[in-house]
């Protein structure tokens, strides 16, 4: 029973569409007056569409208030999309006694540029539900083609949902590429070229410009592309073309998660598959597309399940037109809800003209049906159709291609000046450009406080062994090491771990200014710590080996005051040096750049805060001599009084060890400082190992075998053993006397 009530429906609907086209009249209804529409359409095309146009009229025809004592009746003409065939179906409407009210169609643009530059001499309205090129919104359309008008949106609408789209994702940097050859592509592009710089301040970074006969040319522009990190790249061009510029991206490597390609949505399955003109698979081509974002019209309205003005939804007069469609005959397409909204259109417009006039002959109310067309909106299937300057306001779908396929994730309703885009999977919108970052370097703070706490228990343990040595300075064997110039070592010992905690302070923790004089500060105390250390403990070797080198009983003692004379001059000449250095050459707080590298969308630069000094390598190489210097008079010393057999006053195999340990360290340090100079935690840490390690290992040998010395004779009362030799040649009869005399001194 069901399946009979169902044919009878399809039968009663498909006999009603089949008289749409036709006014007639019965007994019980008046005759209605017929107004002729011409239509131009290919026969192929006609089969395809003429359900979906006799449908909305039998809709028009149907609804209370719409034409409600006028009929439009459809002349359809073949015109094979031939320029001839056009002009000629436009001729024979022309010449006919009742003139079309309007002209619907063509689908070819090789036939609708003529007749619609012929309609402006008749005044004639024509309407095409599938025109997209570009040249019926040039700048002169209006005047080549007054009246004309499209159901498609026009450019105008794609570009706004393009900048809208670049917009919702902050990108205000771009690339474009176009297809120059091709009026179709290169016009609208201009357009939107103009529009991105001059209208939402996107600013276009090159435009490349490809054709068919210059392929070669492609990957050129592509090279040109990539030289100025352009990241969005719009493009227009035909699917052939785009299939090669993908092939010659991937080549380039621009893809992935740092690029995304805006396209035109071409409208046709598996476009990107016809890869027998490159040297690229699929599988490549894919993955260029990926997460690739293509705008087109919509081929029906976002909301489908919204009343519209024939009082149906969407979703109804789809499934009326698949009970009505014989899919031997015609099908669903991207225009196909265009042609439905279009027979609308020409019916709103003529209903609000015939409301305002009795005399429905062409030439009265083609003017005013012109206006009225002009300022038709209503809802159809397709969206809001609104016109502006004979342009469609009209929606773009947004669609991403992922995993192979696209999808749908937002539209743009021009008319409506609504944007929505809701991604259902995850994608990281990469940023328009590689962001150039310059980024200080710092000591990290965790590296500081280790560093920081060796060196505060290098100065505590330094504070013990001037205890030690202040305690125990008359002890024999503590007395008999000059302990007054063992102070000066434990000072400049200090000095030199202060060193490393003002290496580590920078402008997080300081001002500039501030930073500027602790340049000085790291200087100075660096250089007389290293001064008051190894200069004592050179001067007090010097005293020894100039009483083992002096035989004479009556030569006078060489006096403590007289080392500090010694560490005081030496001092003085660092003191000279410093002070040229900061008249000279002046420090002044600068930062340096490093080289970059790139890290997900960033250029970082490192920057190194530097104490720059003009003439800095010439004031460090005269330190380097100077201490250098100091350095072999110290180990010739050392070497000097190697023979000298009383270990209360011969440090000069302890000295070797320190000068070696130091000069060791200080070539490996500087140099491994100077080749990780960029990387400062490094730097930092080899730096302040190094000062703390011969620091503390100088220390230790000068105190450890004193501490060991006084354990072993508390009282200090043993007697010293020495070589007989040595003794009866250098010293004499009384000499351990005089010997311990000239050392207390």
């Amino acid at each position: 029973m069901i399946k009979l009530l169902f044919i009878g429906l399809i039968f009663s609907l498909f006999f009603l569409l089949t008289n749409a086209t036709h006014c007639h009249s019965t007994d019980a209804a008046p005759r209605k007056q017929k107004l002729s529409l011409g239509v131009l359409l290919p026969e192929t095309h006609r089969k395809l569409l003429e359900p979906y146009i006799k449908l909305a009229l039998y809709h028009v025809h149907t609804t209370p208030n719409i034409l409600a004592n006028y009929c439009i009746d459809l002349i359809f003409k073949d015109t094979q999309c031939k320029t001839s065939l056009g002009m000629k179906s436009l001729f024979d409407l022309m010449s006919i006694n009742q003139r079309p009210f309007a002209l619907f169609g063509d689908v070819c643009t090789n036939v609708n540029e003529p007749v619609a530059m012929a309609s402006k001499y008749w005044d004639i309205l024509h309407l095409s539900y599938a025109e997209t090129h570009a040249k019926f919104s040039s700048a002169d359309a209006k005047d080549q083609y007054p009246t004309f008008f499209r159901m498609i949106p026009g450019d105008r609408n794609l570009i706004a949902a393009r900048c809208h789209l670049l917009l919702s994702y902050n990108w205000t940097r771009v690339g474009t590429i176009k297809q120059s050859d091709d009026p179709r592509y290169a016009l609208p592009h201009e357009k939107l070229t103009t529009t991105l710089e001059n209208v939402y301040n996107i600013r276009v970074i090159y435009t490349a410009g490809i054709s068919v006969d210059q392929e070669h040319n492609i990957g050129y522009e592509l090279d040109e592309l990539k030289r100025r990190d352009a990241r969005i790249i719009i493009a227009d061009f035909s699917p052939d073309l785009a299939i090669k510029t993908f092939c010659e991206a991937y080549q380039r490597e621009m893809y992935g998660l740092n690029y995304v390609w805006i396209l035109h949505g071409y409208h046709q399955n598996n476009w990107w598959k016809y890869t027998e003109s490159t040297n690229c698979t699929v599988e490549e081509i894919e993955k260029v597309l990926q997460g690739h974002f293509a705008l087109a019209f919509a081929p029906q309205r976002p909301d489908s399940n919204k009343a519209i003005t024939s009082n149906k939804t969407v979703k109804e007069i789809k499934e009326e037109l698949k009970a009505l469609c014989d899919r031997r005959r015609c099908q669903y397409d991207a225009y196909s809800a265009y042609a439905y909204d279009g027979i609308w259109t020409l019916a709103l417009a003529l209903n609000s003209t015939l409301q305002t006039t009795l005399d429905v002959s062409p030439d009265l109310t083609s003017t005013k049906l012109l206006q009225a067309l002009a300022q038709t909106s209503f809802e159809g299937v397709t969206g809001k159709v609104k016109f502006d300057h004979n342009e469609r306001l009209g929606v773009a779908f947004i669609e991403q291609w992922w995993n192979g396929s696209y999808h749908n994730i937002g539209f743009y309703d021009n008319a409506n000046e609504v944007f929505t885009i809701e991604s259902t999977f995850e994608w990281i919108p990469p940023l328009d450009a590689t962001v150039v970052i310059r980024e200080k370097q710092y000591i990290s703070y965790f590296l500081f406080a280790i560093m920081s706490s060796f060196s505060l228990f290098g100065v505590l343990l330094a504070l013990f062994f001037l205890f030690f040595n202040i305690k125990y300075r008359n002890h024999r064997f503590i007395k008999m090491s000059s302990p007054n110039m063992n102070n000066m070592i434990i000072a400049g010992s200090i000095c030199t771990y202060v060193s490393v905690f003002l290496l580590g302070i920078d402008t997080r923790n300081v001002s500039e200014m501030l930073f500027e004089k602790l340049c000085y500060a790291k200087t100075w105390v660096l250089s007389i710590g290293f001064t008051l250390a190894f200069g004592s403990m050179f001067s007090k070797t010097w005293r020894v080996h100039s009483i083992f080198t002096n035989i004479r009983k009556d030569k006078k003692a060489i006096k403590d005051y007289q080392l500090f004379m010694i560490v005081a001059l030496i001092m003085a000449i660092d003191a000279v040096i410093l002070g040229l250095w900061a008249v000279i050459s002046p420090f002044k707080y600068s930062i340096t750049d490093h080289e970059a590298f790139v890290s997900k969308n960033y250029l970082v630069i490192p920057q190194l805060e530097r104490c720059q000094s003009d003439y800095s390598i010439f004031f460090q190489v005269v330190f380097y001599v100077i201490k250098g210097m100091l350095m072999i008079f110290g180990c010739f010393l050392a070497w000097e009084t190697r023979a000298v057999n009383v270990p209360a006053l011969n440090d000069s195999k302890y000295i070797g060890m320190s000068v070696y340990n130091v000069v060791v360290m200080c070539v490996i340090g500087l140099s491994l400082a100077f080749i990780l100079q960029e990387r400062v935690n490094e730097a930092f840490a080899l730096t302040s190992f190094f000062i703390i390690f011969c620091t503390t290992l100088t220390l230790s040998l000068v105190f450890v075998p004193k501490i060991i010395e006084l354990v072993r004779t508390p009282r200090g009362t043993e007697q010293q053993r020495y070589r007989k030799g040595m003794m009866k040649s250098m010293v004499g009869k009384n000499g351990t006397d005089n010997l311990q005399r000239q050392l207390s001194m």
